[in-house]
């Protein structure tokens, strides 16, 4: 159809105010597009002329309803286009009341292109039709076109099979058995290929959507790449099996500029002395399955650290969580602080201290090396959850003292009353629990063997934090002290042999009876030290509270 220009829209300021004339010398100047759009569509030439025919009155009966006389063109071709998709799906609904074997017949005795059966014209143009329609309201059809528009504009992510079935499907409104006919294909892959188109397609709509409002384009020009000068040993990973610590003492050491061990980071945020685990099979999720928020905060604010979350690691995140979560992420980045970041590549803790706006990529390491991390994959890993934490220094008393008090009070609330999901349990109530687990013979190996292993962790970096404090002291407080720590050895103990006997990942038999009766013996002795080790870490604040 012609440019707009001032004729046309003088023209069609006049049909909108019921001059006639004006609307057929409109009709006059876009009526060979008009067929041709119809023509291409249908592929016959006197149904498009239909076509063109019932387009026309439909503009005139709405030519009021058009929103900007200087569109006009654009909204006759939409109106056009639509009438000869309708027209196709007329046709499909009555040539579906034929049996296969009489199409087939039609097609051997069929000439050129033009005269081919009616059913194969619709479908071939149906599988590569752009917009389907429904009614012709201009407005809601102008808003419906925008919309098949934007998601056109997504479909690079598709390849060509992909983008055949999925426009067929979702534009066109063909069954998968019609579908599996066009192309040749069968149902079943039919059904597939839609599936996992459309999660292409919604995986591309989320990086649309984060460009557009994060504002990550600028005259055409990406914001940038950041990535921060961290260099992590694979050591370092090994050093406890509490990652979010692990993480911690790195961004202390590189940008906190602290240097504490992993045993004083593990003891000070309260880590070393905390037990976990699901109650009735002691699963894998179980050491962490606690509210992280309370828990990291006040743990991280010991060790001169204020946290800020997004998220809470649970479930997948909305596009506006995401959202909140990157641009945390990438700020944090740029002021040059890395953030931690949950389920990376596992169920886990890990930086993240780059990113790459062109790609949509954040640079990070959880243990499993260098990789880099789509921004809207974020949250969508194996335990479908998002959890972001980002860290600053604050100035907090970090005498030895104040800092032990502050542990301790840690340690005992979880011990003795810490709220947490229902089915888990934490503290001395966990060794009830998992004690009953063996007892009704419910344990599953690895879940067993997994929780074994953070806790026999853990209870290792106790004694060491602990002998850590007995070093720096004397006097009574380091006697107390030195009294926690022997309690809390026998504990470590204790759960060094049952990693012997339920190692992880194998897991062990812990479903026989004699390996289940030695376990429960052995949790219940470390149940007994564990508070003897509790009660000597009260008298030791105490007593510190009295310096």
């Amino acid at each position: 159809m012609i440019e707009n220009n001032e004729e046309e829209v003088r023209l069609a300021a006049l049909a909108q105010a019921g001059d006639s004339t004006a609307f057929g010398e409109l009709v006059r100047l876009h009526r060979a597009k008009a067929f041709g759009i119809a023509r291409k569509i249908v592929r016959d030439r006197e149904t498009a002329e239909d076509v063109v025919q019932d387009a026309l009155i439909q503009a005139f009966r709405h030519i009021n309803r058009l929103a900007d006389v200087e569109r006009f063109a654009p909204w006759l071709s939409r109106i056009v286009r639509n009438e000869a998709l309708m027209t196709l799906r007329r046709q499909v609904r009555q040539a579906k009341q034929s049996t296969f074997s009489d199409m087939e017949h039609k097609v051997a005795g069929s000439g050129g292109s033009d005269d081919k059966p009616q059913l194969d014209n619709i479908l071939y143009q149906l599988s590569s039709a752009k917009s389907a329609a429904d009614g012709f309201d201009p407005q809601q059809m102008y808003m419906r076109q925008e919309f098949l528009r934007s998601v056109h504009r997504m479909l690079h992510c598709l390849s060509a099979k992909e983008r055949e079935v999925f426009e067929a499907h979702f534009f066109n409104e063909l069954s998968p058995q019609e579908i599996a006919q066009v192309l040749k294909m069968t149902e079943g892959s039919v059904y597939k290929s839609i599936s996992r188109s459309r999660q292409k397609v919604k995986d591309e709509q989320v990086r649309e959507y984060l460009r557009e409002t994060l504002g990550l384009t600028d005259g055409g020009k990406r914001n940038g790449k950041v990535v921060l000068p961290l260099r992590i040993s694979e050591e370092i990973w090994k050093s406890s099996q509490t990652s979010v610590a692990v993480c911690a003492q790195i961004w202390l050491r590189h940008f906190g500029g602290t240097d504490l061990s992993i045993s004083d980071v593990m003891g000070l945020t309260g880590q070393a002395f905390r037990l976990c685990l699901e109650t009735e099979t002691i699963g894998v999720s179980g050491p962490l399955m606690y509210f992280w928020e309370p828990v990291f905060s006040e743990g991280l604010a010991n060790i001169g650290l204020l946290a800020k979350h997004i998220g809470d690691g649970g479930v997948a995140p909305s596009k506006y969580m995401l959202l909140e979560a990157v641009r945390l992420a990438r700020n944090e980045i740029i002021a040059g602080r890395p953030v931690i970041a949950w389920d990376l590549s596992s169920p886990g803790f890990g930086l993240l201290y780059g990113f790459d706006d062109n790609r949509q990529l954040f640079t990070g390491n959880d243990g499993s090396g260098v990789r880099t991390f789509s921004y809207d994959r974020m949250g969508r890993g194996e335990s479908g959850g998002i959890f972001i934490l980002a860290l600053q220094r604050i100035n907090r008393s970090t005498v030895m003292e104040s800092a032990v008090r502050r542990t301790v009070s840690m340690a005992m609330a979880h011990a003795y009353g810490e709220r947490t999901f229902p089915g888990f349990a934490c503290g001395l109530g966990a060794y009830k629990a998992w004690i009953g687990a063996f007892r009704n013979g419910s344990v599953d190996p690895l879940g067993n063997a997994y929780t074994i292993h953070v806790a026999a962790d853990a209870r290792l970096h106790a004694v060491r934090y602990l002998r850590g404090c007995i070093d720096r002291w004397d006097g009574e407080r380091a006697q107390l002290a030195f009294e926690a720590e022997g309690y809390y050895y026998e504990t470590a103990a204790i759960f060094a042999k049952l990693s012997a006997m339920f190692p992880f990942p194998s897991g062990g038999q812990p479903l026989n009876k004699c390996t289940s009766e030695e376990a429960v013996k052995l949790l219940t002795l470390a149940s007994e030290h564990e508070e003897a080790g509790l009660h000597a870490l009260s008298r030791l604040s105490q007593h510190l509270k009295q310096l």
